[in-house]
């Protein structure tokens, strides 16, 4: 048995990367409720239907170009909770500060809040990015350097809670001096 011959043009990568950057420009200029899928097409140079045949939904569509405007954080190992934590936390604060998070996951937030689907996509997308800070917190845990009986969700929110309220609400600055407080603050009660 033999595979069948693909018909039509294959898919394009530059067709993906142009419709994926038309995607994050269009959000932040209208925001999500705003956005069309004709005006996303245009600005890519595609038809409406190239972009149907790659994502089933505009909410699909919107995640897709999140994930690839945020690299996801690299996994550190440095040996210790405190080193790793002091290492992953900067770098957070240098992409949240640096403006590599895009201004486009609160618009995506709030369109959650109506739509059931999105909210479980946002979750899958959300779970994935907190990775990173639970293997570290999990690490400790493994070496003796946190206590064990610690409810990792609630601290990993304490962690990256600060970093979002001040880059969505209140605008401080998401620095080394936040990171050190941080950990100032958390280490002392996650530790044995």
């Amino acid at each position: 048995m033999t595979d069948a011959p693909r018909r039509g043009r294959p898919r394009s990568a530059g067709a993906d990367e142009a419709i994926l950057t038309a995607t994050l420009d269009v959000a932040r200029e209208v925001g999500f409720r705003g956005m069309s899928m004709d005006v996303i097409a245009e600005r890519a140079g595609v038809s409406k239907a190239t972009i149907y045949r790659r994502w089933a939904s505009k909410e699909a569509l919107v995640l897709q170009a999140l994930r690839s405007a945020i690299n996801p954080m690299d996994e550190v190992d440095l040996g210790s909770v405190r080193a790793d934590l002091v290492t992953y936390l900067n770098d957070l604060a240098e992409r949240m500060a640096s403006g590599n998070m895009t201004d486009v996951l609160p618009h995506l937030i709030e369109w959650a809040v109506h739509d059931e689907q999105l909210r479980v996509e946002l979750d899958g997308y959300v779970a994935h990015r907190r990775q990173p800070l639970v293997a570290i917190l999990t690490r400790g845990i493994e070496r003796g350097e946190i206590r064990d009986d610690l409810d990792l969700d609630t601290i990993v929110d304490a962690f990256v809670g600060p970093f979002i309220y001040r880059k969505l609400l209140t605008g401080d600055a998401i620095d080394a001096t936040l990171v050190d407080r941080l950990l100032a603050l958390l280490l002392p009660t996650i530790t044995p």
